[in-house]
């Protein structure tokens, strides 16, 4: 997809707007946002006029503008919003413990914010107009050390939460309640050694990116492992140590910071492209 010169973009994080099928692409070296269309095409780039530090993932938001997880002044991870010109715009985030620090974010489909502290291994719902803390929950068995991805809102309002060292995928309720995990550690085919993203299939397929294993697995609506895709190298189609992932209509969008691609894999009788 075109979101720069190649080199030139370091993308980490990517959301879709359920509403156009829009993509915004959190990029790392460049300190701002991109907004690409399904076919590739740079709509629009935040600018300085943002006032972004270090951006970790970002969304657009219902409204038409963005949200997403940033430094504030004193250097504390928060929540933050710029509007549809990429200026910011005052919001006020309850913050859910002292010592919260988001990493990741996702709008769940209520149009509210659901952030993952990776860390202390807690899931946050803010209010979207207000930013109260609508609930804070605590993910059981997770360390420092479990480098958790960013979690994905299924269609039935489930949170599926990547578990990076923990080798599986962890599943809460719309409510952050316990729901259960899947996945097999390991590194052979359907096996999972670092997962850092989940996103869905048109028929309830569930796909999860595998950083070091440099794959795509994917899952029926049970849990069942039924195929994979994707191979280690930096030719079309490959992945190098992948970290985000992303499904459009018909498409399935896969980031890497190596050579700041973003590849569409057309897996449900699409084209694909990069």
């Amino acid at each position: 997809m075109d979101v720069g010169a190649a080199g030139q973009v370091r993308p980490i994080a990517l959301s879709v707007d359920p509403a156009n099928g829009d993509v915004c692409v959190t990029d790392e070296r460049g300190v701002c946002f991109h907004v690409v269309d399904g076919h590739g095409i740079t709509l629009f780039t935040s600018s300085i006029a943002a006032a972004l530090s270090t951006p970790v993932d970002g969304c657009l938001d219902l409204d038409g503008g963005f949200v997403f997880a940033d430094r504030n002044a004193a250097g504390d991870r928060t929540l933050r919003k710029l509007d549809l010109r990429g200026e910011p715009v005052r919001f006020d985030v309850e913050r859910p413990t002292l010592q919260w620090q988001p990493d990741h974010l996702i709008v769940t489909a209520d149009g509210h914010y659901v952030s993952l502290d990776k860390f202390a291994g807690t899931l946050t719902k803010h209010d979207a107009a207000t930013g109260r803390v609508l609930w804070h929950r605590t993910l059981e068995g997770v360390t420092e050390q479990s480098e958790l991805g960013r979690p994905a809102e299924a269609p039935d309002g489930r949170l599926f939460v990547p578990g990076g060292e923990l080798h599986v995928v962890l599943v809460r309720t719309a409510a952050g309640e316990d729901a259960g995990s899947f996945g097999r550690p390991g590194t052979s085919p359907g096996r999972l050694a670092f997962p850092v993203g989940v996103a869905f299939g048109p028929t309830g397929d569930v796909l999860v990116l595998d950083r070091m294993r440099h794959t795509v697995l994917v899952y029926d609506r049970d849990f069942n492992f039924t195929s994979e895709f994707g191979s280690f190298g930096g030719a079309p189609g490959q992945l190098y140590h992948p970290l985000a992932i992303a499904a459009t209509p018909g498409r399935i969008l896969v980031a890497q910071g190596y050579e700041g691609r973003v590849q569409a894999f057309g897996i449900f009788g699409t084209e694909a492209g990069e």
